[in-house]
């Protein structure tokens, strides 16, 4: 029996101890990745940036296309790759002990994260970012007229985009996929977004009106957008709304020039029905012929109109 014993223990100086001997990387109540290096520090951090990455591959595998039907007609719609570094400069991490390995002359660290201490963290930051975007996306719904829906469903994607609500929601569900799942509504209607508004904007015909204009720059540019986004456009005649565009050219004639602090108000109404209404100023801008100075501020007119409707209509 002795013998066998001390057999046994010179057997054991033979086994090497696991390199991470708490082994959080296989426990799924953990979110766990290791790190080495040549300083228990650096350990640390390429421990820390190997969570990072993992979080970052694990969304954008998520990424896939996603087909609907809808009145006969199939539907596509791409979730996007998502950068979640500036989530992952992480909260709720934890790090082992440091080992060093006396062979390899290396530090181990493992960085992890509980999956039910960081959800307590990070579900109010998650809730945070769908209230709103629920109760835009719910007055949107409300409407009954095809153009106010656009715009209030424009308003939710571009508050969607302000606070990043996709990636949250990605990221939540890296997290802890349970705790995720009740929010999976919000999740798919933020996705839906794009081909929804698309569906709305070809029931939709709309005519420009811009009757201070130059060269037609401010017209032109605001039928692109339109068009681009699915409406279309064409004469009062036979269309259901109007965007009227205003513009103050707000012109100065000086010994140096002619120059121009122009501003512009974009009405969009069907019959009287205001559905939309926004507008801006540019800087002062001009040249010492007349010609060349209007040329530049209704340039740069028509790129000012055109960037507010890109903004109000095409946030997604």
């Amino acid at each position: 029996m002795g013998k066998l014993i001390f057999i046994l223990l010179v057997f054991g100086a033979f086994v090497s101890l696991p390199l991470f001997s708490e082994d959080y990387t296989n426990n799924p109540a953990y979110i766990a990745q290791n790190g080495t290096g040549a300083t228990a520090k650096e350990a640390e951090q390429n421990a820390l940036a190997s969570l990072s990455r993992f979080f970052q591959m694990s969304i954008s595998v998520e990424a896939s296309e996603h087909t609907s039907i809808v009145d006969s007609r199939s539907q596509s719609t791409l979730t996007e790759d998502i950068s979640v570094t500036s989530e992952t400069e992480l909260f709720a991490v934890h790090y082992t002990k440091a080992k060093f390995d006396k062979k390899q002359k290396i530090y181990e660290v493992t960085a992890y994260i509980d999956r039910d201490e960081a959800w307590r963290i990070y579900e109010p930051r998650l809730q945070e970012a769908i209230r709103p975007f629920e109760k835009l996306y719910a007055n949107a719904e409300s409407q009954s007229d095809a153009m106010a829906q656009i715009v209030g469903f424009s308003k939710a994607a571009k508050n969607a985009s302000e606070t990043e609500l996709s990636k949250k929601c990605d990221f939540a569900t890296i997290l802890n996929p349970d705790g995720a799942a009740q929010y999976e509504s919000a999740r798919n209607r933020l996705s839906e977004l794009p081909a929804r508004i698309k569906r709305l904007s070809s029931q939709c015909t709309l005519s420009v009106r811009c009757e201070t204009d130059y060269e037609n720059r401010v017209n032109q540019g605001a039928r692109s957008v339109f068009s681009q986004l699915g409406i279309s456009v064409g004469d009062a005649a036979s269309s259901d709304y109007e965007c009227a565009i205003f513009i103050e050219e707000n012109a100065q004639s000086l010994a140096a020039g002619t120059f121009f602090a122009p501003s512009f108000k974009i009405e969009i109404k069907k019959g009287e029905q205001m559905i939309f209404s926004g507008g801006g100023q540019i800087k002062k801008v001009g040249a010492k012929n007349e010609s060349v100075a209007k040329q530049r501020a209704y340039s740069a007119l028509s790129d000012a109109v055109k960037r507010t409707l890109h903004e109000e209509f095409a946030s997604f």
